[in-house]
């Protein structure tokens, strides 16, 4: 597709791998904003609104997608970190799954959409905040506690504002992440 022309709906549903009902519905829901249609069909004006109509198909395949696992996802770079909080929650009677990296932790959402995630803000490689704002676009109602050796009170209002449940320092206190842990479960 290119920039500026006009696409038929076939052609739109065809690159995008959707039927013509589900386009029209995602319009009509506002899922699909920055393309327009008209008489000549449907204009796609940059590279951009492609990205945002497949994150939109991927925020709906999650929403259809039923409900969330009872899955407790870790993300934390340090295995030390990961054994510990993993070893408690399982004592506690929790399923864990964990993972060291963000690439991994976005596709766990994508795939299993577990109930609890803790992200660690500092990642090898890459920023916790923007693997927090990655899954939040891809799964906006992701329960995500962040997880910080350096509290910053900035940092930690803001990812609050855009959605985190809560954070924890480190070195985590057990009682203090079982607590949260079993508000957020219900148990």
């Amino acid at each position: 597709m290119k920039e500026g022309k006009f696409y038929s709906s076939k052609e739109v549903c065809e690159e995008l791998q959707i039927s013509k009902s589900t386009l029209f519905k995602w319009e009509r829901e506002g899922l699909i904003t920055k393309v327009r249609r008209d008489w000549r069909g449907w204009r796609l004006y940059d590279e951009r609104n492609m990205e945002e109509i497949k994150v939109n198909i991927e925020k709906q395949k999650l929403a259809e997608a039923g409900p969330r696992t009872n899955e407790i996802l870790v993300v934390d770079d340090d295995t030390m970190i990961l054994q510990v909080m993993s070893d408690l929650l399982n004592a506690a009677g929790y399923q864990v799954q964990t993972t060291t990296t963000g690439e991994d932790a976005v596709k766990y959402h994508m795939d299993k959409k577990p109930a609890l995630t803790f992200l660690d803000v500092k990642l090898r490689g890459r920023s916790g905040i923007d693997v927090f704002r990655e899954i939040k676009a891809i799964d906006p109602q992701a329960t995500i506690v962040i997880l910080t050796g350096y509290p910053k009170i900035e940092d930690t209002v803001q990812v609050i504002k855009e959605g985190a449940y809560n954070y924890l320092t480190k070195p985590i206190k057990s009682e203090e992440m079982l607590e949260m842990v079993a508000e957020i479960m219900g148990s």
